[in-house]
């Protein structure tokens, strides 16, 4: 019996090691800031790079991951393995994921009531258009909070997907200057009937870029039932209105992902871009 009792006490203590020993795997932490443009409080998700404690001289650039709550972890991942290795394919790099609260607000540059297939309806309301102060609150109030905290080189990416993606479009048109590098996935061209085509039209006839790069890639798999306009704008958009902007100094790479539709473009799109935008 007692021989027994000592087993189960032995057991129990090996237990108690072994659960005391796990670590958490960890891929980044939660902070948040109070924004005076938007009047709110504000969460972000911060992934430092793995080399970060090991220097306090070296200096990284800061990727700014839109709609954060869902590829955060994906982002993290593709810049862990790219960054690895002998022949590593891009620098390891800080990435903000930031979140929603009002995301049709934020992302969209203007009011509209217009549907994806172009149309109004009745009773339909203009929503969204709150881009712009969004754009204050990324740029005037949370990057400047990032370099003030950590060890940035002043090199900044934005990636976006669907609304993402049209804001990060419409920054590059307006101010093209606040980042470096776009990275924009399957933008909602259709917003407001296409007027970001109509804008990027006349803008990039005269807009200098001075050697900024986009990268810009597209879903070309159509649910059957869906009646949307985005796939025939993105089309014109590629073959008519960027030329102009690359011949003002816009450095483009644009991708057609044939096997993919708008819900799933976003992850390979991400990858395929951080193998090409640091080259």
């Amino acid at each position: 019996m007692f021989h027994k009792v000592l087993f189960v006490i032995f057991g129990i203590a090996i237990f108690f090691k072994d659960a005391s020993a796990q670590t958490d795997i960890c891929t980044g932490k939660e902070d948040s800031i109070y924004s005076h443009a938007l009047q709110e409080e504000r969460t972000y998700w911060i992934h430092l790079p793995e080399s970060y404690a090991d220097s306090v001289q070296k200096k990284y650039s800061v990727i700014y991951l839109l709609d954060g709550d869902l590829f955060f972890h994906a982002l993290v991942a593709a810049q862990r393995l790219y960054s690895q290795g002998r022949q590593p394919l891009m620098p390891e790099c800080i990435i903000i994921g930031i979140l929603n609260t009002d995301r049709t607000r934020d992302l969209t540059p203007s009011k509209s009531a217009y549907r994806r297939d172009g149309k109004r309806y009745d009773g339909d309301r203009e929503i969204g258009g709150g881009s712009e102060l969004f754009t204050s609150y990324l740029t005037d109030e949370l990057r400047i909070k990032i370099n003030k905290k950590y060890r940035t080189n002043n090199i900044n990416i934005i990636v976006g997907h669907s609304f993402g993606g049209l804001f990060a479009l419409n920054t590059l048109m307006y101010h093209p200057q606040l980042f470096d590098i776009y990275v924009v996935l399957d933008p909602s061209f259709w917003w407001d009937n296409g007027k970001i085509q109509k804008e990027a039209d006349k803008l990039f006839e005269t807009k200098q870029f001075n050697h900024i790069k986009l990268y810009l890639g597209i879903a070309a798999k159509i649910r059957p039932d869906a009646n949307n306009i985005n796939s025939n704008i993105a089309g014109s958009f590629i073959n008519n209105i960027l030329p102009k902007a690359i011949k003002n100094g816009l450095q483009v790479n644009y991708k057609i992902f044939s096997d993919e539709s708008h819900g799933t473009v976003p992850i390979p799109g991400i990858s395929d871009a951080l193998k090409i935008i640091f080259q």
